[in-house]
């Protein structure tokens, strides 16, 4: 009787704020054991060469370029514009996003390794663009997949066409590009 005096009429369990706190600290074991493990398991590496294709029947990979695959089924993005302004459009998109860090950037290549990171477990995603001249146009090849898993939720699809759809809005200065 003299507990339930004490928390002002409401029944407490003898060891209930303990259990609390030992759950509490469990699940932010786990948690951080397992953004370890994800570190561990999928280090940042530059990717140098631009993919050839996704993996067979992948529900984690998405790509506009040769050998296409989900996104549409386009095999690239053409703008009559030059290199350097598409380069740069690009990149400030992956520039502006959260939880990104590019690895690799080269205007010269037209080359852009980035890699975007989940919001709670900070699971790795490469994202890859390739900006080159074709016929007085300037192509763009895009390559997302995901490092750990099988599927991706559709966010790497969903990444691929907010990139694109940000590149078709852009207003470009120059109409033609030349290597």
């Amino acid at each position: 009787m003299a507990d339930e005096e004490e928390s002002g009429g409401s029944r407490r369990w003898a060891g209930e704020s303990r259990r609390l706190r030992t759950f509490a600290v469990a699940l932010v074991t786990i948690y951080i054991g397992s953004l370890l493990l994800i570190y561990v398991g999928a280090p940042n590496q530059p990717i140098d060469v631009f993919p050839t294709e996704c993996p067979e029947n992948s529900q984690n990979c998405t790509r506009l370029a040769p050998n296409p695959y989900r996104g549409d089924n386009m095999s690239e993005l053409r703008f009559n514009a030059s290199k350097e302004e598409v380069f740069a459009a690009a990149l400030s998109w992956v520039e502006s996003e959260p939880r990104t860090l590019v690895l690799t950037e080269s205007e010269q290549v037209g080359y852009i390794h980035s890699v975007f990171r989940s919001f709670v477990f900070r699971f790795p995603d490469d994202l890859l663009v390739h900006v080159h001249c074709d016929n007085g146009q300037a192509g763009v090849w895009i390559h997302s997949q995901s490092r750990i898993g099988v599927y991706d939720l559709e966010v790497n699809n969903e990444r691929v066409a907010a990139l694109r759809q940000h590149l078709e809005s852009q207003q470009w200065e120059s109409s033609n590009c030349t290597v």
